[in-house]
This record gives C-alpha cells, structure tokens and sequence, in this order.
C-alpha cells in the first residue's frame, strides 16, 4: 500500500471541504486506498491552526475534535527523524520532512511550494496535493 504523509496546509484544508485535491485526498485515505503516515508535531501543528480566529469561524469546534480523534485512531504515527535540519527552507518543514523520512513514506505531499521544490529527499517524492491524486487515480485504475 502507498505510504503518503500530507502536511498541515493539505489536512487544514481537506476536513472543512470535500472537494477540491485535499478533500478528495482525505476521502481516498478514509477508503483505505493509502496509508496516512503522520507524528505528533504535524498533529499538534494542525489542532493549532484550527484554534485560529479564522478556521474557528469556518470549522466547527466539534468538527474540529473529531478530526483529530479520527486522524488519531487512523494514521500511522511516527516520531520524526530530528536528524533533517537546513534542508527545507524552514524548520517547520525540516520536521515534517523528517517525519516523512521517518515513516518510509513514498510521497510527502503539500502545498508549499518552496518545499516542492526539492522534488525529493532520500527516498521520498515530493508532491502537490492534485500530483498525489492523480498517482492514486492512476494506481486505482489499474486494478
């Protein structure tokens, strides 16, 4: 099974909404078509944004809980390899690299495009959220 970590910026934008790359990429991983491998940093990460004025404005608090006890009672979690540091244009993304690189995923997916822009690191593809879609939408229709 294809092992995928999404960053915050796709998570934060893919429970609010099904449509658009980042709902339909939550709804591929709630059909169990790859596995979603995360660490307590990017959790954390993301509870925090959801507390903002605006996603608390635009996303349910309870929403919000059952997210987060869903990507809790679902993902694969993984302590990040603290070993990734000047990589990434910032710290932030050197530990979600790392939690990439930790969990032997095959693609990190996200939306920063700075971030995008290594392509790869070791063994891991870096892609946009419509990139990764498109693999599963390949991969699927194989079968």
């Amino acid at each position: 099974m294809i092992r995928a970590t999404l960053d915050v910026n796709v998570l934060v934008s893919g429970f609010p909404e099904s449509s658009g790359a980042p709902g339909e990429l939550i709804a591929w991983w709630l059909g169990r078509r790859f596995s979603l491998v995360l660490s307590e940093h990017i959790l954390s990460t993301l509870a925090a944004v959801w507390g903002r004025p605006y996603w608390r404005a635009h996303f349910e608090q309870d929403k919000v809980r059952r997210a987060i006890d869903l990507l809790r009672a679902r993902a694969v979690f993984v302590a990040p390899d603290l070993t990734i540091r000047g990589v990434a244009v910032n710290d932030e993304d050197d530990m979600i690299l790392g939690t990439a690189v930790a969990g032997k995923v095959d693609y990190l997916v996200t939306g920063d495009k700075p971030l995008r822009a290594l392509g790869r690191y070791q063994n891991v593809v870096i892609l946009s959220p419509r990139e990764f879609l498109d693999i599963l939408e390949f991969d699927a229709s194989r079968l």
